[in-house]
């Protein structure tokens, strides 16, 4: 009997042994994995190990992050440790909160206000130098739009903040607030995705019709559009949650129609040209969002030949106006795109290539308090 309550005091120390034992024996048997669909990211690949490694700690620091991506299992280990902290009640401490309706939601970012006034300063030397007129849509972040469905303890977003700052810096950009439009909009269909930080089409419909209203322009109406649905979109938000379990969105493209030449032009790479605002065979991916022009590219450039005499506007803009844009190529001759955190081209000499009549800087809340390539405009 005494040798018997001796193992049950070591059994358990036995399986952890045998279970680390047998992780390390998958761990270097199993093929590395180079890219997890459900996290959106490249892994960490085996280091290389050199004595200067070593003695700089280099090597161990990436045996570590190496270990840690190509563990097997790992998918199911980080869903656990997120339903773990959602069940003991650290929710609000995480960096994704789960939020009623199946929403998760980013938490805030901190306000950086000095990266912040150095954006909009940038933005307001350019439309200067440039001499035509200039208009920002700041997109506010999903947690300050859907606050009613945010856990009961959350970090402050600071959204109107950021407004009453811009609004009071900018001297030669004009400032379109969007942020009632976007809240009254709730009430006639869904705004934001709960899986992605993105707003949805609906969503991008609604900034559309104010910049339009804004410019004293016409918009097309919602009738307008033939809208397909196409069911089982997980967001950038979802893949850095670990709540594996919520269910997909819905993602909807709303086609006016038009027939434009989309060219995607990529520092390097020969353009790609294309006769639709949309790319379908990211529709067979988790993540369908680069549906609307492909995703990110430095430059993109949409004719439209059905609106000649229109007009040339160029966006200057982050990942937001993907979709946006497929609402304001209706209405304009040229629509030029412009992601900062590629075009390592001057932006002065493009325009004087291709004159624009208007420019918008098109940014999430969020980005413009921590993306710092406004530095290339120039």
């Amino acid at each position: 009997m005494e040798k018997l309550k001796q193992c049950y005091k070591i059994l358990p120390m036995l399986v952890f042994l045998v279970f680390l034992g047998v992780m390390a024996v998958l761990l270097f048997a199993l093929p590395d994995k180079d890219y997890s669909p459900n996290e959106k990211r490249y892994l960490a690949s085996a280091p290389e190990v050199t004595v200067e490694g070593i003695l700089s700690g280099k090597t161990q620091e990436d045996l570590e992050k190496y270990t840690a991506d190509q563990i097997p299992g790992r998918d199911f280990y980080v869903g656990v440790n997120a339903y773990w902290n959602l069940a003991t009640g650290r929710n609000a401490a995480q960096d994704i909160y789960y939020c009623d309706g199946g929403y998760l939601i980013n938490a805030p970012k901190a306000m950086n206000e000095t990266v912040f006034t150095n954006n909009l300063t940038k933005f307001d030397q350019f439309a200067a130098q440039l001499g035509v007129p200039a208009d920002l849509i700041m997109v506010p972040s999903t947690g300050y739009l859907m606050e009613e469905v945010l856990p009961t303890f959350h970090g402050a977003y600071d959204d109107d903040q950021l407004y009453d700052l811009a609004s009071q810096q900018l001297q030669t950009v004009r400032l379109i607030d969007v942020r009632e439009d976007l809240k009254e909009g709730k009430e006639n269909g869904q705004v934001c995705y709960r899986t992605d930080h993105h707003l949805t089409s609906y969503g991008n419909y609604l900034l559309y019709r104010s910049y339009q209203i804004a410019q004293g322009a016409p918009y097309l109406s919602r009738d307008a559009y033939e809208v397909a649905s196409y069911d089982g979109f997980y967001g950038t938000t979802w893949s850095g949650s670990g709540y594996w379990g919520v269910a997909p969105d819905r993602l909807e493209v709303w086609d006016s129609g038009i027939q434009p030449t989309v060219t995607l032009i990529d520092g390097g790479m020969e353009p790609q040209v294309s006769d639709s605002l949309f790319f379908p065979s990211h529709l067979e991916e988790m993540d369908k969002y680069p549906v609307f022009l492909d995703g990110n590219h430095s430059l993109v450039t949409i004719h439209n030949p059905a609106a000649a005499g229109s007009g040339s506007v160029l966006v200057i803009r982050d990942s937001y106006a993907h979709c946006f844009s497929t609402f304001l190529a209706a209405n304009y001759e040229n629509v030029y795109l412009v992601d900062l955190r590629y075009y390592r081209q001057s932006l002065s000499q493009f325009v004087a290539e291709h004159p624009v009549d208007k420019v918008l800087y098109l940014y999430g809340v969020d980005n413009l308090v921590s993306d710092t390539n406004s530095a290339w405009l120039q």
